[in-house]
């Protein structure tokens, strides 16, 4: 198997203007890190980051998009996988960096440590799916997920571990501020009707990390 890192490396070569919304910090951090843009949505919730990406691409199909998630967070609501497959959203590639493990919390074994396969799912719901384990292999998913109709799912087994990157991605409200900016300024509509926040005034603060404990 190769690092999440490795493929992450590669990935960010290929991916130009897509929509990206990442999983848990680990993931967050190395793509932030290889690839810091205002079109990357960062550090979405354990079971959202699918589903927030399919909500992208469904309300804009013209635009590709990418969810990076992981094996804990799609066991947690596998009818994701239907869902997208009833979509029919073309545009969207989901990557799942399959270590097997709840890393975040201690390293207990996921169900495809023991016999869940995650493509296999995928592939009986519907979606184009395929299981990779090696640099190569990911490289050639990668290009056909982001170069023809969808949708896409590769599960690509990676080991344990987190590469030690300098952590500069912005407190996490500034990111969706950035973030939906972004789609405003690149799809010339508007969404923020004014800089608010559940109605509070909000100034975004960059100097903020996204460790930084806040309410929301």
């Amino acid at each position: 198997m190769v690092k999440r890192f490795d493929l992450l490396q590669s990935l960010a070569k290929i991916v130009k203007d897509e929509l990206v919304v990442t999983n848990l910090k680990g993931t967050a951090n190395e793509w932030c890190h290889l690839s810091p843009k205002d079109s990357n949505l960062y550090y979405v919730g354990i079971g959202l980051v699918s589903p927030v990406a399919l909500g992208l691409a469904m309300a804009l199909p013209h635009r590709k998009v990418v969810a990076l998630d992981g094996d804990g967070s799609l066991l947690l609501d596998l009818s994701i996988f239907p869902t997208i497959a009833m979509s029919k959203a073309s545009n969207l590639t989901v990557i799942c960096f399959d270590n097997e493990c709840y890393e975040s919390n201690g390293g207990l074994p996921t169900a495809t440590a023991i016999s869940t396969d995650l493509a296999g799912i995928a592939k009986a719901s519907g979606v184009k799916a395929t299981c990779v384990r090696e640099l190569e292999e990911f490289n050639a998913a990668a290009r056909e997920a982001l170069t023809m109709e969808g949708p896409h799912f590769i599960d690509a087994k990676v080991e344990r571990g987190t590469m030690k990157v300098p952590v500069t991605m912005t407190y996490g409200r500034y990111n969706k501020y950035s973030f939906v900016k972004y789609i405003e300024r690149t799809e010339g509509v508007k969404i923020l009707s004014s800089i608010k926040a559940a109605g509070k005034a909000y100034s975004p603060n960059p100097n903020y990390f996204i460790g930084t404990p806040t309410r929301e």
